[in-house]
């Protein structure tokens, strides 16, 4: 019947826009083949941990560059490409049709003993809320630029909702093969249009032709070439005085760096005034360095590569663990901390799978989910039970027993959970945090039921359409459809009009 409803829905006769048939064939799209994957390690040791989103303007590269990294750490056996249709993470036939990232897809991957959740976002401004959602989560983001276009019209969206939610973030310039690749270019207007202060880590290497074959780190002072092999073929060396013209230039832009690191470490500025050489600053110190100033939110690192060539993606994967922080660096909202050792997680996105039904995602705050655990939702007042526990591996699935703090979760079994919601273990544990949380903060209950129970902000739709049934048969079929939708992506309204009795849709 569903099937039927579909079809229907898309005939030329109907009058449904584009975008709305879309949101009915995104509950569909789930009979993709899973890739082969490797079993990821997880790591109890939250401090090796990253939960970090990917978000960038349209067409920067982003996708192709999650691919690497999966492919890179082991987690898949062959590299897809956006416009092949058979990346990882765009997995709905939609999104592998029309070469673009429609909803947001998480993943984790192991990398120098580290854990990193990633959720690839869509750079396409009619899911903004995707990727609002994902940031509200996170611990770190890295935006990808187009290295021919610099900062783009999307690219500001996301930098904003990142801003919103105080999230620290590294900068990956991509595209750097093209001939018209520009990084000082792209750095500008980094400087110019967000009034940060850029901090760039790595420089091109090109070859004769101008193409991009390797990067120097300003950090090791090491160059970097990667040869061939789909990447996997890297050759590094130690830059010498020998090296003449690319010494100098790697010492110079190492010595700004350095300054602008000193003006937020007494550690670097010791170096820098005792010494006099930028040279004997240590990488450690410097990396560290770079952790405490990502941190003010006025430093953000830059990295450059060319994914789809391969190249520089072992080193963004590297500063990923390196710089960006662990939930441990960044201190959850101080109400988190009154559950102590109680779990307390919030709900960030819902999927529907054909085989498993609503697969919710959680960011854990405190505690650990379990298996066939009991869960008490804040927002609803009321209790549910996971049947799975499992990690995601974009459209496949890892059935584990237990996820500690700091993790992302997903979860089968619940019913009415949304994404936004906050769930505990309890009613108890619950009432025992907002009383220590009460004690602490002096805030009233006013206060307290808005710290609670809020949900990501909703925009106001900006297109509304009615929508009916090919018949009266199939009207229960609709209703279901929809309100799964809607659970998934809740900047999509449902009305009923009171003088025609039609199905309104709402979204952005």
């Amino acid at each position: 019947m569903q099937g039927k409803l579909l079809r229907s829905l898309t005939t030329k006769s109907t009058k449904i826009h584009a975008p709305i048939c879309l949101y009915i064939q995104r509950f569909y799209a789930r009979n993709v083949t899973p890739k082969p994957v490797k079993s990821v390690k997880l790591n109890d040791n939250v401090y090796k941990i990253r939960n970090i989103g990917i978000s960038a303007h349209i067409d920067a590269g982003k996708t192709t560059t999650t691919e690497r990294m999966l492919f890179y750490s082991g987690l898949i056996n062959h590299m897809g490409e956006v416009h092949d249709g058979n990346t990882v993470t765009d997995y709905m036939e939609q999104e592998r049709n029309r070469g673009i990232t429609i909803r947001s897809a998480a993943v984790c991957i192991n990398w120098q003993d580290h854990v990193i959740n990633i959720i690839d976002t869509p750079g396409h401004i009619d899911f903004t809320m995707e990727v609002e959602q994902a940031l509200n989560v996170m611990d770190g983001a890295v935006i990808v630029l187009d290295g021919s276009a610099g900062v783009e019209a999307q690219t500001i969206t996301v930098w904003r909702q990142a801003d919103k939610f105080s999230i620290p973030r590294l900068v990956y310039v991509n595209k750097m093969d093209r001939p018209d690749a520009d990084l000082d270019m792209c750095v500008k207007s980094i400087r110019d249009r967000f009034k940060v202060i850029p901090l760039v880590l790595q420089l091109p290497v090109k070859n004769n032709k101008g193409s991009m074959v390797g990067l120097i780190d300003l950090i090791t002072m090491e160059q970097i070439i990667w040869t061939g092999n789909q990447g996997c073929d890297v050759q590094a060396r130690k830059l010498t005085p020998e090296d003449e013209t690319i010494y100098e230039k790697a010492l110079c832009a190492r010595g700004v760096l350095s300054e602008q690191l000193a003006d937020c470490s007494e550690s670097i500025a010791d170096v820098i005034i005792n010494e006099g050489n930028n040279q004997l600053i240590p990488a450690a110190q410097m990396k560290e360095a770079l952790r405490q100033a990502i941190l003010d939110m006025n430093h953000v690192p830059v990295v450059c590569g060319s994914s789809y060539k391969n190249i520089g993606v072992q080193k963004l994967m590297d500063a990923i663990v390196d710089i960006l922080p662990s939930p441990c660096d960044r201190p959850a909202l101080a109400m988190y901390q009154h559950f102590e050792d109680s779990l307390c997680a919030r709900a960030f996105k819902v999927v529907h799978d054909k085989h498993k039904g609503a697969v919710t995602f959680f960011r854990i705050y405190s505690g650990s989910f379990k298996k066939g655990q009991k869960l008490y939702n804040i927002h609803l007042d009321q209790s549910e039970q996971i049947s799975r526990l499992l990690l995601a591996e974009a459209d496949d699935y890892k059935e584990v027993s237990e996820l500690q703090c700091g993790n992302m979760a997903a979860v089968t079994g619940l019913k009415n959970t949304m994404c936004g919601d906050l769930v505990c273990s309890s009613e108890k544990a619950y009432k025992s945090a907002r009383k220590s949380f009460a004690k602490a903060s002096k805030a009233s209950d006013e206060q307290l039921n808005e710290l609670f129970n809020a949900r990501t902000r909703i925009p106001d739709p900006v297109f509304f359409c009615s929508i009916e049934p090919p018949s009266q048969s199939a009207q229960v079929a609709l209703d279901e459809a929809l309100s799964q939708l809607q659970r998934e992506d809740p900047s999509l309204r449902i009305d009923v009009s009171p003088d025609t009795g039609q199905t309104i849709l709402g979204g952005n």
